[in-house]
């Protein structure tokens, strides 16, 4: 791992916290990077900079979407590593992002928010592609810098690119305790809906998801390990339809 200080910026992106570094930095080992900075319990904060650590500069500039973190938690859901190519139409944004255990994630949803924001504060731009290991995904940052929208992609569900362990697509499933719909984004999700809201002492924030999620994650049936995401309907809508 790299022994020089490195500057950090630490952004959210609808809850997801990540670390921001340039690519020009030049990380040697990013996997060791984010495992050390990531880590909830001795990571990098706003108020911590130690010599040959990163140097958080987590100022805020107000809510929303790919906003600067506003928490002060230690540690992070991952590293974004990031390239800005500006001789392009609209500015292209290469994007890597190294989660807390050290792998590479192809895609994520919320990280690219943060991408879009930070490419955002260093050019003024509002239309980005953004490449990923998924592939390209285009991105806009509202007028007043507060949203930004990614264009996911189409979801899958097919076996083959979840990527799941069987010939049929996996919906609705018990698996390790949770009933779960496979679909891939960019990477594998396991998507279980639950009942009762967050308004509800006995819905979805009752649930411990750290105890639920890891044998979901690691359950054989994916092989990449997937993603687990808990949803709840708090409000069927009020349409025609």
């Amino acid at each position: 791992m790299s022994t020089h200080a490195v500057p950090v910026e630490k952004y959210h992106g609808t809850g997801n916290d990540f670390l921001v570094v340039d690519a020009s930095e030049g990380v040697a080992d990013r996997s060791a990077f984010a495992r050390a900075y990531c880590d909830r319990e001795t990571g990098v904060s706003a108020d911590t900079v130690d010599d040959g650590a990163p140097a958080a500069d987590d100022a805020a500039r107000g809510g929303g979407d790919g906003a600067a973190d506003p928490g002060g938690r230690r540690g992070a859901d991952g590293v974004l590593f990031l390239e800005i190519g500006e001789r392009y139409r609209p500015t292209r944004v290469v994007m890597t992002l190294v989660q807390p255990d050290g792998s590479t994630a192809a895609m994520c949803g919320n990280g690219a928010r943060v991408v879009a924001r930070w490419a955002h504060d260093r050019t003024g731009d509002h239309e980005f592609m953004i490449d990923t290991q998924a592939g390209t995904r285009r991105a806009t940052v509202s007028p007043d810098g507060s949203e930004v929208t990614i264009e996911m992609g189409t979801p899958r569900f097919d076996p083959a690119a979840v990527p799941v362990d069987r010939d049929e697509p996996l919906v609705e499933e018990a698996i390790e305790g949770l009933t779960v719909t496979a679909v891939d984004t960019g990477v594998p999700h396991a998507v279980a809906f639950l009942e009762g809201g967050r308004d509800d002492p006995d819905g979805i924030d009752a649930v411990d998801l750290d105890a639920v999620a890891p044998p979901v994650r690691h359950a054989d049936v994916f092989p990449q390990g997937a993603n687990v995401n808990l949803a709840a309907v708090v409000d069927a809508g009020g349409g025609d339809g």
